[in-house]
């Protein structure tokens, strides 16, 4: 096998296109006190698992790989945009997200993509204010509220003055609430990772690999090569069953199982003219969730 060892050097050194060699990440004495990391999947949880791998220790050999250059389209996380939001119903999970709020307001990383447009949620279950209990017990200075129809029409430029509020009596509105640029967020995300000194690299991998004792040391790339590393972490979203099941199909004990389950919503994008873009950038991020169709609606940049 060869064995290349890559330095923390300029940035082009640190995006490698994987080929039919294999490679072996090892460490200069510099790094001895810390292992080596193959983090497959560069979406939003193996960027950012890269990024703060690296903050934290700048010594580490971290390397991030995917099928694309980055950001992969085929992520997850790879949008045109995506709701940002602690409007839930779960107090934990709310909280948690009102954490990652404070950071896409404050952090210059993410600030230039966050935008604070409101939210709405239409909804006839009394989640409204379940969600505005929990903002309570968080104790935030985040004051969502619920409206009437007749009070929400005359909101925002009157732009739901016609819309049909049939068998909804409140509705919950929360002025802090917004979403973000998704692909450059990720991508800014990525790039502060390899200038932090993560290598990228490009290629698509086949399976995994395991030793004598059945622990993972790495993956094979569809074109032959190999890629291993002390630590091996899996962030590949809907793809996880389907790689542990191939690489190790006589291991039950690694199958996903119930453990995770995958799962899709439709996205349409709707092209506009330049007048209705200008009408729509002002709206609120509209959470629809009675009757048979329901879904989320938000501005684009």
């Amino acid at each position: 096998m060869t064995v290349l060892s890559f330095q923390l050097a300029s940035r082009s050194s640190r995006i490698i296109r994987a080929t039919s060699s294999s490679f072996r990440f090892t460490h200069s004495s510099a790094m001895a006190s810390s292992p080596s990391y193959l983090i497959i999947g560069a979406g939003v949880f193996g960027a950012s698992t890269a990024y703060h791998l690296i903050k934290k220790d700048p010594t580490a050999n971290i390397s991030l790989a995917d099928r694309t250059p980055y950001p992969c389209p085929l992520a997850a996380s790879w949008d045109w945009n995506k709701v940002v939001r602690a409007d839930y119903g779960d107090l934990f999970y709310m909280e948690k997200s009102f954490e990652a709020i404070h950071i896409w307001r404050t952090d210059p990383l993410y600030k230039p993509f966050y935008h604070e447009s409101g939210l709405i949620n239409i909804d006839n279950t009394g989640l409204g204010r379940r969600m505005i209990d929990n903002y309570k017990k968080l104790k935030t200075d985040i004051s969502p509220e619920m409206l009437r129809p007749e009070e929400l029409k005359r909101l925002y430029n009157g732009f739901f003055e016609n819309t049909n509020f049939e068998d909804v009596e409140e509705i919950f509105v929360n002025r802090k609430s917004g979403w973000a640029e998704a692909t450059k967020a990720l991508k800014a995300l990525t790039d502060a990772a390899v200038s932090a000194g993560v290598k990228y690299i490009e290629g698509d991998v086949a399976s995994l690999t395991f030793n004598e004792t059945g622990g993972c040391t790495g993956v094979r790339m569809v074109d032959g090569g190999a890629l291993s590393a002390d630590k091996i972490i899996l962030s590949t979203g809907a793809g996880t069953a389907k790689l542990i099941a191939d690489s190790a199909p006589k291991k039950p004990e690694l199958q996903v199982g119930n453990r995770m389950v995958a799962a899709a919503v439709v996205t349409g994008i709707v092209k506009l003219n330049a007048k209705d873009g200008m009408r729509y950038t002002d709206i609120p991020v509209t959470v629809h969730a009675i009757k048979k169709t329901q879904g989320i609606v938000f501005p684009h940049d």
